[in-house]
C-alpha cells in the first residue's frame, strides 16, 4: 500500500517584515479529495491560510513547504504526491521605495515606512517544486495539477505530464469549462465533483 500525501492552499510571498503576497486558494480541493480516500492512508500539507483542519501539517513560506515535502518524499519515496497547491513560481528580488521622487531599497527583512508615493515589488523566477521531487528521491507516483486558460490548458497540463513523468495531470481552466484528467488520454467531466471521483478511483488504484 502506497501512503498518499495531498499537498495544498498556497505559500505566502514575503515582501517585507509584516507584508506578503499570496493566491487565494482554499485547499477545498486537497480536503474534498481526502474524503474520497481511506483516511488511514492520507497525509495533508496545508498552508496557514487554508481551511481548518486539525489532521493538516501546516506551511508558511515557499520554504516550509519545500522543506515539508522534502521530508516526506524522504520517509516515503514511493509513496504517491498529489500537487494540488497553486505553488508561487517567483521570489521577491528587490523593493523599493519611492517618496517625493527618490527611490529606496528596502533592506530584506525590514518593515517598509508607511509614507511612500510608490513602492515597487521586483520579483525573479524561483525553481519550480514539482520539478524538484526526483532529485529528493521520490519514486512514486506523481499528480499535478494545471490551471490556465480553456484553450490552452490542456496543451500545457501533456506538456507538465511529459516533463515531469506525472501519472495523470488535472486540467482545470480559469472560467471552470475544462475540467479534465489528462495521462495518454484526455478524459472531461461535467463538474468538479465528477474529476474528484474519478480522480479519487484513480488514487485507490495507485495505491494498492
Amino acid at each position: 500500500m502506497h501512503r498518499i500525501l495531498i499537498v495544498g492552499g498556497a505559500p505566502r510571498l514575503q515582501v517585507d517584515a509584516v507584508r506578503h503576497l499570496t493566491v487565494p486558494a482554499s485547499g477545498a480541493t486537497a480536503l474534498a479529495l481526502r474524503q474520497r480516500l481511506t483516511p488511514q492512508t492520507v497525509d495533508l500539507l496545508l498552508s496557514v491560510d487554508a481551511v481548518t483542519d486539525d489532521a493538516a501539517q501546516r506551511y508558511t513560506s515557499r520554504d516550509e513547504l519545500d522543506a515539508a515535502l522534502q521530508a516526506w518524499v524522504t520517509n516515503h519515496p514511493d509513496g504517491i504526491v498529489v500537487m494540488s497547491a497553486a505553488v508561487n513560481d517567483y521570489q521577491v528580488s528587490a523593493l523599493e521605495r519611492v517618496c517625493d521622487g527618490v527611490s529606496e531599497t528596502i533592506a530584506a527583512g525590514a518593515k517598509t515606512p508607511s509614507r511612500a508615493d510608490e513602492l515597487i515589488i521586483r520579483l525573479r523566477p524561483a525553481a519550480k517544486l514539482i520539478d524538484q521531487l526526483v532529485a529528493w528521491g521520490h519514486t512514486g507516483p506523481l499528480i499535478g495539477f494545471k490551471f490556465e486558460a480553456s484553450d490552452t490548458v490542456i496543451g500545457s497540463a501533456q506538456a507538465l505530464r511529459a516533463r515531469v513523468g506525472a501519472a495523470l495531470v488535472v486540467a482545470n481552466s480559469l472560467d471552470g469549462s475544462v475540467q479534465a484528467l489528462v495521462d495518454d488520454t484526455v478524459t472531461s467531466f461535467a463538474n468538479r465533483d465528477s474529476l474528484l471521483d474519478a480522480l479519487g478511483a484513480r488514487l485507490r488504484d495507485l495505491a494498492h
